[in-house]
């Protein structure tokens, strides 16, 4: 027993038959690590499994969560989920087995970190200091990756092959995946969404590696760049500012991709100051975080708060991320400036979910595919 699950361990009593029956074990292969093998492995259109599956409204998971955030809640002795962490002291992105002791050397099931990746030129691996977004892609085959440095990255599993890289500039902080292969990032500096048009022999999952940065294609304005998040449902881009959060209609071609604006609305409650913007599995909602956390509801185009943090030795939710059915939150708070150590479970009171001694975490998610954003094969769907 590692040092993680002996404190939660002797911090409550758990019931494993309800962890297993919230987690939706055998749902969505949790427990199991397959590496490149999709959740959604199989199926070759976009939205497939968002239409195979109902997912439940945004209003559930408010209910679900003010259950959970700032209140103390039951934390299984294992999850069987892995995480996925942005790590900028190394810099890398690093997929932590589930339940272990992070600071084993044995725990990392994988990572990348420009400074090892062939494809990515010496004089561009700067691009990729202080990794600040790190988000499954095309199931669990990928790793979508923005560093503060400039630069974004996909990367597949199975074999670390750098598929995509370019500089958007600026202090990026997240990214999407679109469906016709192409690739959206968003920086807080200067302000910008920009567009990467990815040749059609190398979208996908199963590109060839890249063998040089993509050019921007287009680019467009939004204050405070925070959040990317692409809605398979209504085939829209949602973007989070700090002020403002903007749908985008995506048009054009894959050659010549645009985004179109079609609703633009100021921040309101604890959603003012955006941060994160993430999908919550299961539901047909998105979780965002910036003076607290709350939950926006794409068909109302509402948001709702959820959670309030008042932690004056910290510096906000830089992160928020939900197990399937939203079960459980883990949430990143910092400790110094801007990154922790440890990312924990919902509030500044409860235990880790895994502690890397040293390390400085700027956002963690919990490595689950995402049905909320789910794209095709990387062809364009317009055809």
């Amino acid at each position: 027993m590692n040092k993680n699950e002996s404190l939660i361990l002797s911090r409550r009593a758990f019931c494993v038959g309800c962890v297993a029956g919230a987690l939706g074990v055998g749902s969505l292969g949790v427990g199991s690590w397959n590496v490149g093998a999709s959740a959604f492995a199989g199926e070759g259109s976009a939205g497939t499994g968002a239409n195979a599956r109902p997912l439940k409204s945004a209003a559930e998971l408010v209910d679900v969560l003010r259950a959970k955030f700032g209140k103390p809640f039951e934390i299984p002795a294992r999850t069987g989920l892995d995480v996925l962490g942005a790590e900028q002291k190394k810099p890398r992105a690093v997929i932590f087995k589930a339940d272990s002791d992070w600071n084993d050397p044995a725990s990392i099931r994988w990572y990348w970190s420009a400074a090892e990746a062939p494809e990515v030129a010496p004089e561009h691996r700067g691009w990729f200091n202080n990794v600040s977004e790190c988000k499954p892609a095309y199931g669990d085959r990928c790793v979508l990756i923005a560093a503060s440095g400039g630069g974004v990255a996909l990367v597949r599993v199975a074999d670390k092959a750098t598929l995509f890289y370019g500089l958007i500039g600026g202090n990026p902080h997240s990214a999407a995946v679109l469906p016709d292969g192409n690739v959206v990032a968003i920086s807080s500096t200067g302000a910008r969404i920009k567009l990467f048009a990815l040749p059609e022999a190398a979208s996908g999952p199963n590109a060839p590696s890249a063998t040089g940065p993509t050019p921007v294609a287009a680019e467009y304005e939004l204050k405070g760049g925070h959040g990317l998040v692409w809605d398979a449902k209504r085939r829209v881009l949602w973007a989070l500012g700090s002020a403002e959060i903007v749908e985008f209609e995506y048009v054009g071609t894959k050659e010549k991709p645009e985004l179109k604006e079609i609703w633009r609305a100021k921040l309101p409650g604890l959603a003012r100051g955006g941060h994160d913007l993430y999908a919550a599995p299961g539901f047909d909602a998105l979780v965002s975080t910036g003076a607290g956390v709350a939950v926006f509801d794409p068909v109302k185009r509402e948001f709702f708060d959820v959670y309030e943090r008042v932690a004056p030795n910290r510096h906000g939710v830089k992160s928020v991320s939900l197990t399937p059915n939203g079960s459980l939150p883990m949430i990143l708070l910092p400790v110094e400036e801007w990154w922790t150590p440890s990312p924990t479970w919902g509030s500044d009171a409860e235990p880790p979910v895994g502690t890397l001694d040293g390390a400085r975490f700027y956002k963690a998610r919990w490595f689950v595919a995402d049905e909320f954003s789910e794209i095709g094969d990387g062809k364009d769907w317009r055809k």
